[in-house]
């Protein structure tokens, strides 16, 4: 429902319903997956995105990773949003811990692999054009 309130441009309405849904549901990694994607894409609040999908990310390992079958997509989709708002930050290291997570559970392990390789590349050329002693 948040989806298609937030595509018919209800932004405030999609936040309460995420907001109530979480409330209810403390524990659900899938609405704070979509509250992320609404601070992030929506409101363009990077801070606050990148605090609630962490919390997603702790979410799921706290109930997934000792399942035996994991709910990896959502895993993949919360590695993946976070790991483009920190690239989008500046943050290539930890984008790239993400996207290797992500890589365990996407089904284009190939296609995160390119962006790994792209974004250590930019590490590498960040940190040979780095003054001495500032890093």
């Amino acid at each position: 429902a948040a989806y298609w309130l937030r595509d018919l441009g209800k932004i405030k309405e999609a936040e309460r319903f995420l907001r109530e849904g979480f409330l209810n549901n403390p524990e659900s990694y899938e609405i704070l997956l979509e509250l992320g994607r609404l601070y992030y894409d929506n409101n363009h609040d990077t801070a606050r995105a990148r605090k609630i999908w962490d919390l997603a990310l702790r979410r799921w390992s706290e109930q997934q990773a000792a399942n035996k079958k994991p709910d990896l997509l959502k895993l993949d989709q919360i590695a993946v949003n976070l790991a483009h708002l920190e690239e989008g930050e500046g943050n290539l290291s930890r984008a790239i811990q993400l996207l290797q997570l992500s890589q365990k559970a996407s089904p284009h392990p190939e296609a995160l692999q390119r962006q790994i390789d792209e974004l250590k590349r930019k590490l590498a050329t960040r940190q040979s054009s780095a003054p001495p002693g500032s890093g």
